[in-house]
C-alpha cells in the first residue's frame, strides 16, 4: 500500500515576511535605479556645462588673437604715384572714432542683437556681464579674386572673411567680433556673437554657448609703452583715465592683452537648492574685485579663465 507525502502550504505569517522581503528587494533596486539615473543625469549636465565652457572659450581666443590683423591687405599705387601702404597703422580716422579701433568693450553692458554698437558702461549686462568688439581684415585666396577669402580669418560665427576690394584698403573692409551675454526666450543666458552678415552693414546675432550667464573682461594696460603691462583694468576704468574724448582711443591702444573669464551653469533640477551660494571669481582670485554669487537654484556652475596676448598691438602714429 503506497503512502502519499502530504503538501504543506505557507502560513499567512510566512506569505507575509515573503511579501515584506520581496517589498524590500524592488524598492532597493528602484532606488538603485533613480540614483543611478540621477547621477547619470548630472554626469551629462557637468559635461554639457564644460562642453559650453571649451566652446567658447576657443571662439573667443580666435577672435582675439586676430584682432588688427592687417599683414596681407595690399598696397596700392595712387593715380598720383603714391604707394598707400595697407595697414591699418598706415590708414587714418577721426582720433574718436571708436570704430577705427581693433580691440574695444563696455563694462557692465546690454548689447543690442542689431546694430554696430557693442553697449555702454554700466547699462546693467545679464549678472554684471560685459561686451567686446574685435576687428580685422580678411585674406583671399592667392589667384581666387580677391572677394574669394582663403579661410584663414573668421568671424565669431565661423565665417570666412576676405580680404580688401580693389587692392584699396581702408578701415571699412574690417571685419567685426561681438562678444556679450543675453538671455534666450526661456529666459536661459547665453553667449552671443554679433556679426556683419552682408556687405550692406546688416549686423545680426546668434547665440554660440547656452549657460554662460556671466562674462568678464580685464585689460592689460601698458601705459610707457615698454611691451610690459604695469596693471588690469576694466574697459570703465580704462576710458576713464582719458583727459577727453578723443583721447579715448589712445588708452584703448595701450592695452596689449585681455583677461576673459566666463561662468557657465546646467540646466535646473539636478540638485537641491542650496540656503547660500557659492562666491565665484570669474576672472580667477587674482581678481578678487570681480565675483559673481549665484543663486541657491542647485544648478551646477563653472569657471573659466583665460589670458590672451594680442598680437597685433597698435601703437599711436607720430605726427
Amino acid at each position: 500500500m503506497h503512502q502519499h507525502s502530504r503538501q504543506r502550504g505557507m502560513t499567512l505569517v510566512e506569505l507575509m515576511i515573503a511579501a515584506a522581503i520581496g517589498l524590500v528587494v524592488v524598492l532597493a533596486a528602484t532606488a538603485t535605479f533613480l540614483g543611478s539615473r540621477q547621477l547619470f543625469a548630472a554626469n551629462a549636465q557637468a559635461q554639457a556645462v564644460e562642453d559650453s565652457l571649451r566652446f567658447a572659450a576657443s571662439v573667443v581666443r580666435v577672435a582675439v588673437r586676430q584682432a588688427g590683423y592687417s599683414d596681407y591687405a595690399p598696397d596700392h599705387a595712387g593715380a598720383d604715384g603714391t604707394v598707400a601702404i595697407g595697414s591699418s597703422a598706415n590708414l587714418t580716422a577721426a582720433p574718436d572714432d571708436l570704430f577705427a579701433l581693433d580691440i574695444v568693450g563696455a563694462t557692465n553692458a546690454r548689447v543690442g542683437l542689431t546694430g554696430e554698437s557693442h553697449g555702454s558702461h554700466n547699462s546693467r549686462g545679464v549678472n554684471g556681464s560685459d561686451s567686446l568688439r574685435v576687428r580685422f581684415f580678411g585674406r583671399s585666396r592667392a589667384g581666387g579674386g580677391e572677394a574669394e577669402p582663403d579661410g584663414t580669418m573668421i568671424d565669431c560665427m565661423g565665417i570666412a572673411q576676405a580680404g580688401p576690394a580693389d587692392g584699396e584698403p581702408s578701415l571699412a573692409d574690417r571685419a567685426w567680433s561681438f562678444f556679450f551675454v543675453a538671455e534666450a526666450a526661456d529666459r536661459e543666458p547665453e553667449l552671443y556673437c554679433k556679426y556683419r552678415s552682408d556687405g550692406q552693414g546688416t549686423f545680426k546675432s546668434e547665440p554660440l554657448a547656452r549657460g554662460i550667464e556671466v562674462f568678464k573682461v580685464a585689460y592689460a594696460y601698458d601705459g610707457n609703452g615698454d611691451g610690459v603691462p604695469e596693471r588690469w583694468i576694466d574697459a570703465a576704468q580704462l576710458e576713464s583715465q582719458a583727459g577727453s574724448t578723443a583721447a579715448i582711443n589712445g588708452e584703448w591702444r595701450k592695452v596689449v592683452g585681455l583677461r576673459i573669464g566666463m561662468v557657465a551653469r546646467s540646466g535646473p533640477g539636478i540638485g537641491e537648492a542650496r540656503t547660500q551660494g557659492e562666491l565665484l571669481y570669474p576672472l580667477g582670485t587674482d581678481f578678487p574685485g570681480v565675483s559673481f554669487m549665484p543663486p541657491a537654484d542647485g544648478r551646477l556652475r563653472r569657471t573659466a579663465t583665460f589670458t590672451v596676448m594680442l598680437r597685433n598691438v597698435l601703437k599711436e602714429t607720430g605726427p
